[in-house]
């Protein structure tokens, strides 16, 4: 997902470090704790797949920061009932000319869920990160 900013980067770099504001543009994101500063979160997901609803503690790291360039972060977790585990791998990027945010994201499952419905967790995902990447422009346009 890429979009154009209403302003330059440097002014919506504060967003991206403001873990609360960004949780809350997460579908099912909830109980957000921070646990090292710019570093490391745990939170729960939460998600309804078909009949399933998951409950998925997480852990967040954020591998790589550069200001006001881009943030690389990665969050995995385990379903308790299901057994299914997961791991998104996300980058964020603001580039200065044209101003644009752009978003990448790479889901891994696996366990029973995964081996039951791939192709129902694909899209469930990518509804996620449609709603997400919305919510994430309303946030930028504030």
């Amino acid at each position: 997902m890429t979009m154009e900013l209403p302003r330059r980067p440097d002014d919506v770099w504060p967003l991206l470090l403001d873990f609360q504001r960004i949780a809350a543009c997460i579908p099912g994101c909830e109980q957000v704790e921070e646990l090292a500063p710019l570093a490391h979160y745990k939170a729960v997901m939460k998600q309804k797949i078909g009949p399933f609803k998951l409950e998925v503690p997480a852990e967040i790291h954020v591998d790589e920061m550069l200001a006001p360039s881009h943030v690389l972060a990665r969050a995995t977790g385990r379903d308790k009932f299901t057994g299914t585990s997961f791991t998104v791998k996300l980058g964020v990027y603001l580039r200065p000319e044209p101003a644009v945010l752009e978003v990448q994201a790479e889901l891994s499952v696996a366990g029973r869920l995964a081996s039951l419905g791939y192709g129902t967790i694909r899209k469930k995902a990518e509804e996620n990160f449609t709603l997400f990447s919305q919510r994430l422009q309303q946030e930028v346009a504030t």
